[in-house]
């Protein structure tokens, strides 16, 4: 089984905006073609911080679905919010693998 994590950070000046779009666009399309194991968090620091910091994790499986939802679905995402946030919004992804214990 493997996750894909997404860490968001979020400038204040956008945050609400981008909140928004997430739940309203990207999370129901996600679940739409059948990502629905997802797990959305907030970190929360230890110190103050000048910006909100988010996980998204969403369970794929296997690596075919893996590859679709980084190479289509995310890639997608990350135009747009490109064009909607500039610089005000940074993530980067990380493939993890679950370990039996």
């Amino acid at each position: 089984m493997y996750i894909v994590n997404t860490s968001f950070m979020v400038d204040p000046a956008i945050h609400d905006r981008w909140l928004e779009s997430l739940r309203k666009h990207y999370l129901p399309l996600l679940a739409a073609q059948g990502f629905d194991k997802i797990t959305f968090t907030r970190v929360l620091p230890a110190t103050a911080e000048e910006h909100f910091t988010y996980s998204l994790q969403v369970d794929v499986g296997d690596m075919p679905r893996y590859k679709r939802l980084v190479g289509e679905l995310f890639e997608e995402y990350a135009a747009t919010a490109r064009d909607l946030f500039g610089d005000k919004l940074m993530w980067f992804n990380s493939l993890l693998k679950k370990v039996e214990y």
